[in-house]
């Protein structure tokens, strides 16, 4: 069952491979400006980055590794608000310059694995061959005029039955960089809308099979379905929904998603959700 929740997870959410223009941009540009009209939705050019290490300790070991497509051209605006995501996810303790994305990716693999150090090794039980790790994904996953789309993927073991896996992402609007969230959404029909999105789990993740939806669900209250707790996520079908382990299923479950086109959703969207959806695309999967 995993393994074909896993499955149905990585064809809604395929991770892009997108390369592009390295050319970083000049901030004295900004002082001509005085319009955000006058920014171009520009594709956000990425640059694929990565750092890994390992520590040992008694026996026992711990690693890290961290992947991005880094932005590193485009609207100004929007490249440097998915660097602050990007550190904030990891974190959020890093002071130095986002334009040097190797230098921020360093920053939180010392960071992580310091924590493992003193914080999870010395727990573990003593068992030879024992192993912690924490992988980091971040991918740019789709991208029109209007918007860009990144998804970030980490999993990990720390110690106990089994490890952890968390997938969300976020969807930055490119005239200025705005981060989409459920205010996107009109605030009456936010009760329509989770019923909406808890008919599609049902369809789409469970496969309209009732019993497992029922008897699996871990709500106080069957009669209220909860919106999930990360983010939407504005993708090439639809607007995504994800569910992370045990929000509303057991972790034998994986994480509950679905795909809701955007026919469906948008009389659910503010009038500044309509012009996000109502445009033509850049780079797709």
């Amino acid at each position: 069952i995993v393994m074909k929740k896993t499955l149905l997870i990585a064809g809604i959410l395929c991770a892009l491979a997108l390369t592009g223009c390295r050319t970083k941009f000049d901030t004295r540009a900004l002082d001509a400006l005085t319009s955000l009209s006058q920014i171009t939705p520009a594709e956000i050019g990425v640059a694929q980055m990565a750092v890994a290490d390992s520590i040992s300790l008694n026996g026992k070991s711990a690693s890290v590794e961290i992947v991005a497509d880094f932005p590193e051209s485009g609207n100004f605006f929007v490249i440097n608000n998915i660097r602050e995501w990007m550190s904030e996810q990891l974190g959020g303790t890093y002071a130095g310059n986002t334009e040097n994305g190797q230098q921020l990716l360093d920053h939180y693999r010392k960071s992580i694995l310091n924590n493992m150090r003193e914080d999870i090794l010395p727990d573990l039980p003593p068992i030879e061959d024992m192993a912690c790790y924490e992988n980091w994904t971040f991918a740019k996953f789709h991208e029109t005029d209007k918007f860009v789309t990144y998804t970030c993927s980490r999993e990990g073991y720390a110690g106990g039955a089994h490890g952890w896996f968390i997938h969300d992402g976020q969807t930055f609007r490119k005239s200025d960089g705005r981060r989409i969230d459920y205010d996107i959404f009109r605030t009456e029909s936010k009760d329509e809308l989770a019923e909406l999105v808890k008919d599609n789990i049902f369809t789409q993740y469970f496969e309209s099979n009732k019993e497992e939806f029922t008897n699996d669900l871990l709500l106080e209250n069957p009669d209220f379905f909860p919106l999930p707790e990360t983010a939407p996520l504005f993708t090439r079908d639809g607007v995504a929904f994800i569910y992370q382990q045990y929000e509303i299923a057991p972790y034998a479950l994986g994480l509950p998603t679905c795909v809701i086109s955007y026919d469906l959703i948008e009389p659910f969207l503010t009038q500044a959700g309509r012009e996000l959806v109502n445009v033509s695309r850049v780079a797709e999967n």
